[in-house]
């Protein structure tokens, strides 16, 4: 599964190997399969992504979740059903 991917990301960038690699922005190295990343680094870069918002607490988002029209998706952030 997807469980060796971050850990073969980093491997295969220290023996110099071709890789997806890893996404380092402030010195954090970014989870390249966290789809909240990914939107927030299409939309840095002028492109179309979804209106989003996350976090693990209800009231960070409560006011998105009033905000938006149903249905709305939940996903996990990391995990085969992100």
């Amino acid at each position: 599964g997807e469980a060796g991917v971050d850990v073969a990301d980093v491997v295969s960038e220290a023996m110099g190997l071709l890789s997806n690699g890893t996404l380092v922005v402030n010195d954090e190295i970014l989870n390249r399969r966290d789809k909240k990343v990914q939107q927030e680094l299409l939309r840095s870069a002028g492109m179309r992504s979804v209106r989003q918002s996350g976090s693990d607490k209800f009231e960070d988002v409560e006011q998105f979740l009033r905000t938006e029209s149903y249905p709305i998706v939940l996903k996990p952030t990391e995990s085969a059903g992100s």
